[in-house]
């Protein structure tokens, strides 16, 4: 199973993905190029399917499959 990121996890956001406010999609983004987002709460409701992130000066959910982890080097 894939390392699950954490609170506070930089992660990378690809472009062309969409990104909801909340599960009522009052609002919405769609990212024109690749971003890094800061993890707020990942497996939103202990599923698989949402995490909620920090991008662009809000917290948004995206689809956990839309996610990829910043990993270290160091």
């Amino acid at each position: 199973m894939p390392h699950q990121p954490k609170k506070g996890d930089l992660v990378y956001l690809p472009s062309d993905i969409t990104l909801i406010d909340d599960f009522t999609v009052e609002k919405w983004i769609k990212l024109d190029e690749p971003t890094l987002a800061v993890m707020v709460e990942p497996l939103i409701n202990e599923e698989d399917i949402y995490h909620k992130v920090h991008v662009k000066g809000s917290d948004w959910y995206v689809r956990t499959i839309d996610t990829l982890e910043v990993m270290s080097r160091a």
